[in-house]
């Protein structure tokens, strides 16, 4: 069977479980270049780690497909059409020096005295959402009880928003990530930016926003870097929390020898988020890169104007890097994962989804420890794109089971 025939990137059948899929491409096509038949744009998918890792770092690889000349970028804005372009001024998308100027905006948020109250009140959120859990008799989805509701409160906190807020951030928040309308996509980034200047106008002298509010009076920041600044930390930027819990709470009910050693060795927490960030992470590749100039990963020419897409998944199970990558270790040492990428845009949400996954997995682990899976893995659903990967829902029982059955 060729590579070409066996990987297809917009296939929904590799969703659940893309690692055979990327164990091949590693294999025999490393750098491996796919076309869109709709479109011609041409993707260059990359999934070995060092190639990975010298993408991340390529002086010629960008995010923002405007530095590229009209023809060739017309290519890339035909395939992306993207509902949510007016919330797209920030770091994600953006290559220095703007990256460099507005991650420099953020950064004080999420320094060292910073994160340990993040971590305070990330353990408070958790212990109020666990204890509702708690209260179940049925079936609980870790998805909706948990997963979602922890990273937007904990980010609107860190912002200064109102937690009277939490309804409609959380509502908007699972339209933009989840949500497979274009048209309610765009619906809800459009209500989210309205209610923005409202918060600012009631509320912008609270947390980060006040600083990002008077960064843009200033002149240091555009309108628009504001409101995308702000659409990252709060709403794009959770789904990279909510799948880190899914998947790993997933893992750990899969794997009950790894489960058992977690909860004989709480101290491993740290050890095995960072391991599930390796073994199955929320991000499965990178945004896309483009290339400015002609280059070359991994001894293969990539034409200037065509795409590259660095996948984080297959990069963590290169054994060229990792002993017996197919292998869920939480004690693994040491684990020089790219699941966060690399080189500067690593991502800016690593410490609080970090901190997000240790409290949520770790209480979960302490508090239940019957806990199992209400369905059969084959059941649970998958999100539609490799980019952001995770479980949809998670249904689990918490109590003791009854009768010697689930």
């Amino acid at each position: 069977m060729t590579t070409a025939a066996v990987f297809d990137p917009a296939a929904a059948r590799h969703r659940p479980d893309p690692h055979p899929m990327l164990r091949r491409m590693r294999e025999q096509r490393p750098v491996y270049p796919h076309t869109n038949p709709g479109t011609g744009r041409v993707c260059w998918y990359i999934t070995r780690y060092a190639d990975v890792q010298a993408a991340l770092r390529h002086p010629d690889l960008g995010r923002q497909v405007d530095r590229l000349p009209p023809d060739l970028a017309a290519v890339h804005r035909r395939a992306i059409g993207d509902p949510l372009a007016m919330l797209r001024r920030n770091v994600f998308h953006l290559d220095p020096p703007d990256h460099t100027r507005i991650r420099r905006l953020l950064a004080p948020a999420f320094s060292a005295r910073s994160a340990a109250e993040i971590d305070r009140h990330v353990r408070a959120v958790v212990d109020e959402l666990v204890t509702a859990m708690a209260r179940e008799t049925g079936p609980v989805d870790v998805i909706t009880a948990l997963a979602l509701p922890l990273p937007v409160l904990v980010v609107a906190e860190l912002l200064g928003f109102p937690l009277d807020d939490r309804d409609l951030l959380r509502r908007w928040s699972d339209e933009i990530t989840r949500g497979e309308d274009p048209r309610r996509v765009h619906l809800a980034g459009v209500e989210f930016t309205a209610h923005l200047w409202r918060a600012i106008a009631t509320h912008g002298d609270r947390g980060l926003l006040a600083s990002l509010v008077r960064a843009q009076r200033e002149g240091v920041l555009s309108r628009a870097e504001l409101v995308g600044g702000v659409f990252q930390l709060l709403l794009a930027g959770d789904e990279t929390s909510v799948n880190l819990i899914g998947n790993a709470v997933l893992e750990l009910l899969r794997h009950p020898a790894q489960l058992a050693r977690l909860r004989a060795e709480p101290d491993l927490i740290d050890s095995a988020i960072e391991e599930v960030i390796r073994f199955n992470g929320p991000v499965g590749h990178t945004g896309l890169l483009y290339a400015m100039a002609d280059l070359e990963i991994g001894g293969v020419p990539i034409p200037r104007g065509d795409a590259v897409v660095p996948v984080l998944l297959a990069a963590n199970r290169d054994p060229a890097v990792f002993a017996d990558p197919d292998v869920l270790d939480i004690g693994r040492r040491p684990n020089r994962h790219l699941g966060f990428g690399h080189g500067a845009h690593f991502c800016l949400g690593a410490a609080p989804a970090r901190s997000q996954a240790r409290a949520a997995v770790g209480a979960l682990v302490h508090r239940f420890p019957a806990m199992r899976l209400a369905v059969e893995p084959g059941e649970l659903r998958w999100t539609r794109e490799l980019f952001l990967h995770g479980v949809r829902d998670l249904p689990v029982l918490l109590g003791p089971e009854r009768g010697g059955s689930r």
